[in-house]
């Protein structure tokens, strides 16, 4: 599997299933954002919530997925669940493919109940948001992942060149974070087998 970022909550994962390659998206966003993202194709795209659904930018008429339930794709598996914020609510989803179970945060904004935590039992990537603002902060990201237990967690939705919105930079959350192994890529590959058998990685995406 592989994972590159393009900034705020959009991910690009690449992963192999019985019938092929098949490639998620999640959160494509706005250029009105001052970001903008390389041409994008997928057979999946996940929409966690207002501002996050630039579906249109993405090619290969790709299945959407932008509400609650439980979604197959391609051999993807998607687990979906509504999460009320103060902006309203944003989708938590569960991605499983190649053996692992990745979790993708939405826009949250709050600790997560004991009906998310349930949802969310077992993940082996965790992408959470930490730049504070309308999203979760540095010091209620590092609560989150104490909570979710992940083997690997990413961060997204923080500050990057040319991006309008005023959120905190990546460093406050790697502080909050404490102890954990840290990598920083411009892709991250992982198989189950590389998956940190102890030490939780903290691993910081370049767009």
């Amino acid at each position: 599997m592989q994972i590159s970022w393009h900034g705020l909550g959009c991910f690009e994962i690449v992963t192999k299933t019985s019938v092929g390659e098949v490639t998620v998206v999640t959160d494509p966003y706005d250029p009105s954002t001052g970001l903008r993202t390389r041409a994008l194709e997928a057979h999946l795209v996940t929409v966690s919530g207002k501002g996050s659904d630039n579906v249109g930018s993405v090619g290969n008429h790709p299945f959407v997925v932008d509400m609650p339930g439980e979604f197959e794709v391609k051999g993807v598996f998607a687990y979906c669940l509504a999460a009320p914020t103060k902006a309203g609510s944003t989708l938590l989803t569960r991605l499983e493919s190649e053996d692992m179970t990745i979790a993708h945060l939405g826009s949250l904004d709050r600790a997560l109940t004991d009906e998310e935590l349930e949802h969310l039992k077992k993940i082996d990537i965790l992408m959470v948001p930490v730049g504070g603002g309308r999203v979760l902060d540095a010091k209620k990201a590092a609560e989150a992942v104490a909570q979710v237990e992940p083997r690997v967690v990413i961060p997204m939705t923080y500050a990057v060149d040319s991006l309008k919105e005023k959120l905190d930079g990546v460093d406050a959350f790697t502080k909050a974070l404490g102890a954990a192994r840290k990598e920083e890529a411009g892709k991250y590959k992982v198989s189950k087998k590389d998956l940190p058998a102890e030490d939780m990685l903290l691993v910081v995406l370049s767009r």
